[in-house]
């Protein structure tokens, strides 16, 4: 199912994040380090990215398809380290008395029944997604999974615990930080809890070799990071973030609608009102400059702490954490509810006996609740929860049985709840391409285009994958919203706005055609009907 939903993506748009995450791995690939180091951007899926080409050197119609053969990679490890996970739970879980069972203990088939379904309902949606977000579930089930490991009272194996076990988690929390930036806050709450264990057996040498390894492994990028940006900086995304979704972002209609402005934070100066034209900051090899880094250009965004702005995004994000737990969440959760019913003080004991791993979990999605949650940034963690919880369950010797229906029951509802949504989703043919772009891109340089020269964007510059593969940077954009008024703009409007974009220092300006509307007098129309283009010198 991964491969299938990786092969039908393999054409799709990439979306902004995937662009920038593209223009990160290509900075690294020609050794441009001053630009490559990003303050927005983890760097470990775009070393990933580089990795890829550097070895398979993709054309332009194989480069987007080659980042989704990457993803299937990151899937089959996912899958891994999700199966290492799901394992250790159970191990965990086996119960050291007679008067009570653990559910993969009378269920194991159920067990392992539910541990795939959540995994491939979760996860099967983002292979075509060009981000980090496997990569960093696939690290975080590689971490819970030696939590639980270290924490197994039953091990008998003292090496499963020694000091190598603890030098290796140091280092899977290193590369957790390296793929995004928010799993440091996730390492120092895992740092925190094994130091408590630590002080509770007066045994301070494991903890402090994860400790060490850690800081070792992060302190170079930290200060890279740091010395470029001016100010000290483990990764500026979440005040960022914070200010946008929390504080309001500056375009004010971000995200609000179809129609809304596409990025939170004006991308450079108006250069002109009506229709807008915006003059971009632009790097050299860089697509769109503010989108790739707007750690550096948008300085005006500060997170401000507002009590009813707080409220008001904390109720956003608890509404969709509602329509989680009442939609397919409901059907898991309303038997777990029912066995933890029998036996509340045991099961609600060997729960809170997984803090190591789950409060750490827990401060993760608490601090997504706080500014912005979608299902995608918490794939690891939510499945890390569910199965801590559904491994807490103590069942009476007399009720293994109902245990076992009662899951079977909840995995079969489930099932029914998500599947046939899935199941289309991965044998349906995608409709969007970048087939457009691709032709454009190849276009271009026979009117003298050639890789990196400044162009202007009639349309969302953040999503030009046209520039992308020709190698161009976008230094003026009208934005989508604004395109209307520009075609049915007077001559004198039309001439207004090319001599603008021409002043930012594009040599042409460039229409993906997302209609059947011809290209306008003096527009050249680029082949298999892909857009339209103007050159500006």
């Amino acid at each position: 199912m991964g491969a299938r939903c990786a092969f039908a993506g393999r054409n799709l748009p990439i979306g902004a994040d995937g662009l920038a995450y593209l223009d990160v791995a290509r900075a690294y690939l020609r050794h441009d380090w001053h630009t490559a180091v990003n303050g927005y951007w983890g760097p470990l899926y775009a070393w990933l990215l580089a990795i890829a080409m550097r070895l398979f050197h993709p054309g332009i119609r194989a480069e987007f398809a080659l980042a989704r053969t990457l993803n299937l990679a990151l899937f089959a490890a996912a899958l891994y380290t999700f199966s290492r996970f799901w394992r250790a739970v159970a191990d965990w879980s086996k119960p050291t008395t007679d008067d009570e069972t653990s559910i993969p203990v009378a269920s194991p088939f159920a067990w392992i029944l539910l541990g795939y379904l959540l995994f491939i309902v979760n996860f099967a949606w983002s292979v075509d997604a060009v981000n980090p977000d496997i990569l960093v579930a696939a690290i975080v089930f590689a971490i819970a999974a030696l939590l639980f490991k270290l924490n197994d009272s039953k091990l008998n194996d003292r090496r499963q615990s020694g000091l190598g076990a603890y030098a290796w988690l140091g280092l899977l929390l290193a590369i957790g930080y390296y793929a995004k930036a928010i799993l440091l806050y996730f390492a120092l709450f895992v740092l925190a809890a094994i130091v408590i264990q630590g002080f509770r057996s007066r045994s301070f040498l494991r903890p402090f070799a994860a400790i060490l390894v850690f800081v070792v492994l992060v302190s170079p990028f930290v200060v890279i990071l740091s010395r470029t940006l001016r100010h000290f900086t483990a990764g500026d995304s979440g005040r960022l973030n914070y200010a946008w979704f929390v504080n309001g972002p500056e375009t004010k209609t971000w995200m609000s609608d179809s129609s809304a402005a596409p990025i939170p934070f004006y991308p450079g100066a108006i250069a002109l009102d009506s229709p807008r034209v915006f003059r971009l900051p632009s790097i050299d090899g860089i697509t769109y400059a503010p989108w790739y880094d707007a750690a550096r250009f948008d300085k005006r965004s500060h997170p401000i702490l507002n009590l009813r702005d707080q409220l008001r995004q904390l109720a956003v994000n608890l509404r969709y954490v509602r329509e989680q737990l009442l939609g397919a969440g409901a059907a898991l959760s309303v038997p777990l509810l029912i066995l933890v019913w029998y036996r509340p003080k045991a099961s609600l004991r060997n729960f809170a006996a997984t803090w190591f791993c789950t409060l750490p979990a827990f401060a993760v999605v608490g601090m997504y609740l706080l500014v912005h949650l979608v299902s995608r940034f918490v794939l690891g963690f939510s499945l890390l929860l569910w199965g801590a919880a559904w491994a807490s369950v103590s069942v009476p010797p007399g009720l293994q049985l109902l245990a076992r229906r009662a899951l079977l029951a909840g995995t079969l509802v489930f099932t029914a709840y998500t599947m046939p949504g899935l199941l289309h989703y991965v044998v349906s043919q995608r409709t969007e391409s970048t087939a457009r772009d691709m032709a454009i891109a190849e276009a271009i340089p026979q009117y003298g285009i050639t890789a990196g020269q400044a162009v202007a964007s009639i349309g969302d510059g953040q999503e030009a994958y046209w520039a992308y593969l020709a190698r161009d940077s976008v230094v003026a954009e009208v934005w989508s919203i604004d395109s209307a008024p520009f075609w049915s703009g007077t001559p004198a409007v039309q001439r207004a706005v090319l001599t603008s974009m021409a002043d930012s220092g594009a040599q042409a300006a460039v229409w993906r055609r997302d209609s059947d509307q011809p290209c306008p007098p003096q527009w050249q129309s680029l082949p298999e009907h892909s857009g339209c283009m103007i050159l500006l010198h």
